[in-house]
């Protein structure tokens, strides 16, 4: 991140009481090359409608000037989109902080721009190869390892994290891969496997009990001491053992999230139940300050809505976290590790 940038947004932030969008996620693509199968955040639409190059770099620019100090590339498979590159890279020269996850089967290809994030997140929840492809839908470890050194190795980003989306079912692999980490000087990421909100439904049947998310909370701080690569939001599996958001942690995503459609449309309240989609041809500002979109935070800040209740997912998880002053210690303190 630029610090111009950092105190210009921070001083913007600071004169509307914090309550203006930080982030912006940008799904560049509903479709996927994988078919995990605790997952279903993805599409065969092959008539997705995207944005062009020139209306995203402005939608960019539209949300810098909201406010937002990070920019986080998703999908489906962000790289599926081509422009996804150049989106990176324009990110990371206006002086954002930009991440992206990534199930790693394009990294050679993209290494040039990948090299310019701050965090590139690879989704490897194993070392083992007959399990991994269980799990994915394809036989590819060894595929997306060596992309993964050949990055490490010749395009490095600021920060590589595997991301693990975790269950009892792999639990006793997280071992293997902590110590796989930090060989490679890199960082492992947990998240426990959740069921998805999708469309005002609850999607999967990967939820957890009480008592196994506690099981896999225990080994995870076990994990921690013993290998250094390993990070995670302390405060998530007790968010996960509560039963995800309720009244006391509601989530903050329609007002602190710009959840940007490939198509350049805005949803709310989030990326994965829609209430109201923001026009693709208004700008974020207009958008913002429409009477849906203020009514709907508004109602936000007085409750939550009841397709919240039960929801565990990441990014809205992250950005709510960010909003509880104490827990937004926490939370950075959780990912102040050295590599």
């Amino acid at each position: 991140m630029k610090p111009g940038l950092m105190i210009r947004n921070g001083l913007k932030q600071l004169v509307h009481g914090f309550q203006r969008p930080f982030m912006m996620m940008f799904e560049t693509t509903l479709h996927c090359n994988m078919a995990c199968e605790y997952c279903t955040v993805w599409s065969n639409d092959r008539n997705e409608k995207v944005m062009t190059k020139e209306q995203a770099f402005r939608r960019i620019d539209e949300a810098i000037d909201l406010g937002i100090f990070a920019l986080s590339f998703s999908g489906g498979e962000p790289l599926l989109n081509p422009n996804t590159a150049d989106y990176i890279v324009y990110g990371a020269d206006q002086g954002l902080f930009v991440s992206m996850p990534t199930n790693g089967l394009a990294l050679k290809k993209y290494a040039s721009a990948l090299q310019r994030l701050d965090l590139l997140e690879v989704s490897i929840d194993t070392l083992d190869p007959k399990k991994f492809a269980k799990r994915r839908g394809l036989d590819s470890l060894e595929n997306i390892i060596e992309q993964l050194d050949f990055l490490i190795a010749h395009h490095r980003p600021r920060d590589i994290q595997l991301n693990a989306a975790v269950n009892l079912e792999n639990l006793d692999d997280l071992p293997a891969l902590a110590a796989f980490a930090d060989q490679r000087g890199i960082h492992l990421h947990t998240e426990a496997v959740h069921n998805v909100m999708r469309y005002g439904l609850m999607e999967g049947d990967g939820e957890m009990t009480p008592d196994e998310i506690r099981k896999v909370e225990v080994f995870l701080h076990q994990l921690k001491k013993e290998h250094k690569s390993v990070r995670f939001y302390s405060y998530y599996y007790k968010f996960y053992r509560d039963g995800g958001f309720s009244k006391k942690f509601p989530c903050r995503s329609a007002s602190h999230l710009i959840n940007l459609k490939p198509d350049g449309t805005v949803q709310f309240p989030c990326a994965f139940v829609m209430k109201h989609r923001g026009n693709a041809g208004m700008t974020l500002q207009e958008i913002f300050k429409t009477p849906e979109v203020r009514s709907l935070i508004e109602q936000e800040t007085r409750g939550m809505w009841d397709f919240c209740e039960g929801c565990k997912i990441g990014c809205p998880f992250e950005v709510s976290l960010y909003t509880h002053p104490l827990l937004a210690i926490q939370g950075t303190s959780d990912f102040w590790v050295e590599r």
